[in-house]
This record gives C-alpha cells, sequence and structure tokens, in this order.
C-alpha cells in the first residue's frame, strides 16, 4: 500500500509551479494532462491550461463537453466560429463554466490566466479558420 505523501505527490497540485507542462506553446500558452488519459475514449481526465496577459486563442470546438474552473487570473470566453473580442464574458479567478461538445468558442486574457478543466477522454479539438 502506497503511503498517504506518495499518493498525495500524484494526485495534489499545489499551484502553477507544480505542474509540469507537457506542451509550451511559442505564444506561451501551457497545457498539461493533470490526471487521466485524454486519448483513451471514455476515461475522464483533468487538464491545465496556463495563457500569459494578452494571449487570444481563436475559434475552436472539442468533441466532448469541458467542465472548466478558473484558478488564476480572469478568462474571456465567447462563443462562436469567429472571435468578436466585443462579445465576451469575463469569468473571474474562482468561475466555473461548461463548454458543450462541438460548441464552437474562442477565449482570451488580460492578465495571466491558469484554468483546469475535466471533461471525457477521446478528446479533439478542431480549429477554425
Amino acid at each position: 500500500m502506497r503511503s498517504p505523501a506518495a499518493v498525495a505527490a500524484q494526485r495534489i497540485w499545489s499551484g502553477t509551479e507544480a505542474i509540469q507542462w507537457t506542451r509550451v506553446s511559442p505564444d506561451g500558452t501551457k497545457y498539461a494532462v493533470l490526471y487521466g488519459d485524454r486519448d483513451k475514449a471514455g476515461s475522464v481526465f483533468s487538464y491545465a491550461f496556463w495563457m500569459p496577459a494578452g494571449v487570444w486563442v481563436g475559434g475552436h470546438r472539442h468533441n466532448q463537453t469541458a467542465h472548466v474552473a478558473v484558478l488564476e487570473g480572469e478568462l474571456l470566453l465567447g462563443f462562436g466560429r469567429k472571435m468578436d473580442r466585443q462579445k465576451v464574458v469575463r469569468v473571474p479567478r474562482g468561475g466555473f463554466f461548461v463548454v458543450e461538445a462541438e460548441e464552437p468558442h474562442f477565449e482570451g486574457c488580460e492578465r495571466d490566466t491558469l484554468i483546469v478543466g475535466t471533461a471525457m477522454g477521446g478528446w479533439r479539438t478542431t480549429e477554425f479558420e
């Protein structure tokens, strides 16, 4: 049987610095799967996505519903295939939102922002032009 400390080390993240980022993009965004397998259909997984101030992610959709909390900063969330920065909802630190499967959306931030989401595996993202 594993010790409580060993279990905690694999299941508890105490802030952005504790996350082992698996993908860092040229725009400075970072992504990591925290738990589970995003590629395994039917498997629940949780992920972290960090955006530096001023970054926008254009219109896209996911094939699974995502349940998302804003842990740091403030997310600017909009719905639709084309980005319209005038039509966003501000989701502050501590806020929670759901993006339904196949729902076109976009996001950005004015200050460094960390979101954590949970979804089903077999996860795919489709970007719009």
